[in-house]
C-alpha cells in the first residue's frame, strides 16, 4: 500500500466529505443519468439538424469540464491536489505509449466487434451521424475529442481506481479496475448491449496502461486522438 501511495503521489491523502460524493456520482449518478437513455440512438441522432447538434455537442464540453473540476476540487479537499490522480508533467514517452496503445487496443477491440456481430450483438454504429458537417462544427469536434479524452481519463481512471483502492485499502488494482472499466462502459449505455461490451473492455485496456504508466497523459492522448480520428473515419 506505501508503495502504491508514494508512486502515484497519494502520501498525503486525507479522506474528505467530497471525496465520498465524488465517488457516489462516478460509480452511481453519472451511469445511471446513461441507463436512462437506452433507446435507439441512432433514430434520435438522425433527427438532429446542425444546430442541435452543435448545442449537444457544447452541453457535453461543460457538463464534462464541470465534473473535472469537482474532481479538481476534492483533489485539493485530500491533500494530494492532481498529482495524486496522475496528472503530471507530460513526457514525450507519452505520446509513445499512446500511440502504441491505439494500435494494440484498436485490433482487440476490432476483433471483439466482429465477434459480437456474428452472434448477432453489431455495434449500432451511430458515431457519424454526431460529426458536424461545417468546419466550426468540426472546431468544435476537436475541443469535444480533447475534454472526453482529458475529462473522462483524469475521472474514471486517475481518480476512480485510486480512491478505491485507498478508501477500501486494497493490496492490488483487481476491484477498482472492474469497476472503473464498468462505470465507463455503463456510461455508453445508450449503445445497447454490444456497446456496453466493448466499451467497458476498452474502459479495461485503459485501466491497464494507467497502472503500466503511472500518469493519466497515455491514456488522455489515446482517448483525445481515438475520438478525433472520428473526423477521418465516423463509424
Amino acid at each position: 500500500m506505501e508503495r502504491f501511495k508514494e508512486r502515484f503521489g497519494n502520501v498525503n491523502f486525507r479522506v474528505s466529505t467530497l471525496t465520498w460524493v465524488s465517488l457516489l456520482f462516478l460509480i452511481i449518478l453519472y451511469p445511471g443519468l446513461s441507463v436512462g437513455f437506452t433507446d435507439d440512438p441512432t433514430a434520435i441522432l438522425k433527427q438532429l439538424n446542425e444546430g442541435l447538434r452543435m448545442v449537444l455537442l457544447v452541453a457535453t464540453i461543460i457538463v464534462q469540464w464541470c465534473i473535472f473540476l469537482v474532481i479538481w476540487v476534492t483533489t485539493y479537499r485530500e491533500k494530494t491536489f492532481l498529482a495524486g490522480i496522475g496528472v503530471k508533467r507530460i513526457r514525450s514517452v507519452d505520446f509513445a505509449w499512446a500511440i502504441a496503445f491505439l494500435a494494440a487496443s484498436n485490433l482487440i477491440l476490432t476483433g471483439l466487434a466482429w465477434f459480437l456481430a456474428q452472434v448477432g450483438l453489431p455495434m449500432p454504429g451511430e458515431i457519424g451521424l454526431l460529426i458536424p458537417q461545417d468546419t466550426a462544427g468540426r472546431i468544435v469536434w476537436v475541443a469535444v475529442s480533447f475534454t472526453a479524452g482529458f475529462c473522462e481519463e483524469t475521472a474514471f481512471r486517475g481518480y476512480l481506481m485510486t480512491r478505491l483502492r485507498l478508501i477500501w485499502k486494497l493490496q492490488n488494482w483487481v476491484l477498482p479496475t472492474i469497476i472503473s472499466s464498468l462505470a465507463f462502459g455503463i456510461c455508453h449505455a445508450y449503445q445497447g448491449i454490444p456497446g456496453f461490451i466493448v466499451i467497458s473492455t476498452y474502459g479495461f485496456l485503459f485501466a491497464l496502461l494507467y497502472l503500466r504508466t503511472a500518469s493519466i497523459w497515455p491514456c488522455v492522448i489515446a482517448h483525445s486522438l481515438q475520438d478525433l480520428s472520428a473526423l477521418f473515419f465516423p463509424q
